[in-house]
């Protein structure tokens, strides 16, 4: 299917956030005011969700994280500092973290909100935070990683999923050498047999980390060629210096944002400006002037994730949900292996045509159901431009057209080809 002017517009708000937004799609003249208007920052920066710390004397309540949920739903169909969304939600699924291990909704929104203040930011910064931050510490078991009993959970994964990825060069050797270096750190967990002592010791405040000298491995260690008394942000600043560190990460939001597979002569070229600083929103900005984000084969070459597909819904369909529609999108993001917050490995979440199953077509249709009423349409045309696809097949405009109930026309709208990607 050829591809419209307004088609590809529509295209450049799809990538460079999280909703369709087509209200405002439609009014852009271009693709290069279409960027501008995703990547503008000047806006006021949301004001974060205010979740109260827990004492620790009762047993956390794991379905306390629907509130982070329901408000970071909610912040994806806002149309100011539109990258940020997309950018937040790229750094949720990079350094992946599950409240089904940390236990503690508390954390993970406080985790949320460390991702959400470095997404468009320094890459350097965000690895150390999240290196450091309380929820990765339990999840990736840092908590347990000490000079007498390393745990190297953290140091590989920070090498194979965070910076350098796999098989670009680190050895066992080198996971053994960055794990040792990120030993002492420990979180403190109120109603924990430790917490008083800790927080007398150290002055730590409850639910934060902290660094504790007699728990970490001092000694002279050998990380990627390099050999010093590396702590936890020295080992990072030798990772964050090896080249594949910014051509993995360089690589991998290309990917997100174009939806295809860089040439290698691109991703030097990228790489090479990203290393000299590590600033997320120049790397973003000179992918997306590229030619290629804007072309043809770029335009419907993602599968749209279900949160996307949900956050397009609830967007078309006015914001908001039916009486008892925030269970049904649970069980039906559940099912899809999709829930915010609970990726289902640290891998993140699933991706590409494993997302196009029979499963999530019948899940779709409980986002459906779920999401308010369905939008003023009077054909098919009109159903699909609500969710900000212009662009429709012969095929499926008919079939919307001959539907005459708006509710129904809309679920077909939603289940159609053209909004299976993006």
């Amino acid at each position: 299917m050829p591809v419209s002017a307004r088609e590809r517009v529509a295209h450049v708000v799809r990538r460079l956030s999280m909703a369709p937004h087509a209200a405002i799609a439609v009014d852009l003249p271009d693709t290069d005011a279409a960027i501008a208007r995703a990547l503008d920052l000047s806006g006021a920066a949301a004001t974060p969700l205010a979740m109260a710390p827990p004492d620790g004397s009762a047993k956390p309540d794991v379905r306390a994280i629907v509130e982070p949920i329901a408000w970071w739903l909610e912040r994806m169909q806002q149309a100011d500092r539109m990258v940020e969304e997309r950018l937040t939600w790229f750094w949720h699924d990079h350094f992946a973290t599950s409240v089904v291990k940390v236990r503690e909704p508390y954390l993970m929104n406080r985790q949320h909100l460390t991702l959400r203040t470095h997404a468009s930011g320094n890459f350097a910064d965000l690895l150390k935070a999240v290196a450091r931050d309380p929820a990765m510490l339990v999840y990736l078991d840092g908590i347990t990683n000490a000079v007498d009993e390393r745990n190297e959970n953290f140091g590989r994964e920070c090498l194979e999923l965070f910076t350098m990825g796999r098989d670009s060069g680190y050895t066992q050797d080198d996971v053994v050498a960055a794990s040792r270096a990120f030993t002492g750190w420990v979180v403190d967990l109120p109603g924990r047999p430790f917490s008083p002592r800790l927080e007398r010791v150290t002055g730590v405040q409850p639910w934060d980390s902290v660094f504790v000298a007699r728990r970490h491995d001092a000694g002279v260690k050998t990380l990627l060629g390099v050999t010093g008394q590396f702590d936890l942000d020295g080992a990072l600043d030798v990772i964050l210096g090896h080249p594949a560190t910014a051509t993995f990460v360089a690589r991998k939001l290309y990917r997100e944002l174009v939806g295809l597979d860089p040439d290698d002569a691109v991703v030097a070229s990228l790489a090479k400006g990203f290393a000299r600083d590590y600033e997320i929103l120049p790397l973003v900005t000179e992918i997306v002037q590229r030619p290629e984000f804007t072309s043809d084969d770029a335009v419907r070459a993602k599968v749209r994730t279900p949160v996307e597909k949900l956050v397009g819904i609830r967007q078309a369909a006015g914001g908001k949900s039916r009486p008892g529609g925030g269970a049904v999108i649970a069980r039906a993001l559940r099912a899809m292996a999709y829930v915010p917050f609970v990726p289902p490995n640290v891998g993140g979440f699933p991706k590409g045509r494993r997302l196009l199953g029979p499963g999530n077509l019948v899940h779709t249709f409980d986002l459906v159901a779920a999401a308010g009423t369905a939008p003023e349409s009077h054909d098919g045309a009109g159903a699909l431009a609500a969710l900000g696809v212009f662009d429709v097949s012969a095929t499926t405009r008919k079939v919307l057209d001959e539907q005459r109930d708006p509710q129904q026309r809309f679920a077909l709208a939603v289940a159609s080809p053209e909004y299976a990607v993006t």
